[in-house]
């Protein structure tokens, strides 16, 4: 393999897309493949960031990407059940409240499962009622208070996005 021809091939990329397509196809290691992009960088004017976006954007990468996703959020949903009893979470106001502000302080849908010994679905069913209820006031053209979302959340999520669909048409 010729080192020079390949860097030669790999820095005439006009674009990050086509960097990305000429970075595939080369058989150049990864360490010298990394030297190569930041010069590649350098000359071009574009990021990193710029990189990141088309890589993951490509058909290659994301195959790659999703190989295994299912058993990866398998394992991640098993390792983060927290609910280990017959008994029913009940979901009183004083639960929703804390959870809340839980949320608002951009906790992980983890650590939400661990402080209330639940699931991530069931914090994420919890997060999506809290979403719906917020849509939902905006559509009222009401303030989406911690009180009204808390309130609200109160009802099925079935029943919060029948209400949205239903104020959505007016």
């Amino acid at each position: 393999m010729d080192y020079e021809k390949e860097k030669k091939k790999l820095l005439s990329a006009k674009t990050p897309e086509q960097y990305i397509e000429f970075s595939i196809k080369s058989k150049l290691e990864g360490p010298k493949k990394s030297s190569i992009t930041t010069e590649w960088l350098n000359k071009s004017g574009y990021s990193i960031d710029d990189i990141k976006y088309a890589r993951n954007r490509h058909p290659f990468w994301r195959e790659k990407r999703n190989k295994g996703s299912y058993e990866r959020n398998s394992r991640r949903l098993e390792y983060h059940n927290y609910y280990k009893t017959d008994e029913k979470i009940t979901w009183d106001e004083a639960k929703l409240s804390k959870f809340y502000d839980l949320n608002q302080e951009g906790n992980a849908d983890h650590e939400l499962a661990r402080i209330f010994k639940t699931s991530i679905p069931a914090v994420n069913h919890i997060r999506r009622k809290f979403r719906f209820s917020t849509i939902l006031l905006e559509l009222e053209k009401k303030k989406p208070s911690k009180a009204a979302v808390i309130k609200l959340s109160g009802h099925s999520e079935s029943v919060l996005k029948r209400l949205i669909k239903e104020k959505g048409k007016k």
